[in-house]
């Protein structure tokens, strides 16, 4: 009975400790393979009218703190880069602007706005699914 006591509070000690963190934040950092993209089609007064996806591994993304490179999956060959920056979700490089759907440890989709919209015609926004 004597040994009850401080083991019970040794125990508690450590179920605190053990609810206390939290799971890290998957990483935005590194390599992501292309999967798929998919192409959402809207009228011109913005109502969805339907969308399409197409599957697309010729790619991979590869994005530092700083920057995002695109490169060819078969021989590492530059598809293009640019410098970025992003703020919560909202991820914006060149006249380029994309949110972030879904990011976890194994998938990634961002979704881009469509920037050269014409007011009052059809539009579509593309969203580019990655794994790794």
């Amino acid at each position: 009975m004597k040994y009850f006591f401080p083991l019970f509070l040794l125990s508690g000690a450590l179920l605190t400790t053990a609810c206390d963190k939290e799971d890290p934040e998957p990483t935005l950092l590194g390599r992501w393979n292309a999967e798929s993209t998919t192409g959402y089609n809207y009228s011109a007064t913005g109502q969805f009218i339907d969308q399409q996806t197409i599957e697309e591994k010729r790619f991979y993304l590869l994005v530092t703190i700083d920057s995002l490179r695109y490169r060819d999956i078969r021989d590492g060959s530059s598809w293009g880069s640019a410098v970025y920056t992003r703020q919560g979700n909202t991820i914006k490089y060149g006249n380029a602007e994309a949110t972030i759907t879904e990011l976890t440890d194994h998938s990634l989709t961002l979704r881009f706005k469509n920037v050269n919209k014409v007011p009052n015609t059809p539009y579509q926004e593309v969203a580019d699914h990655y794994v790794r």
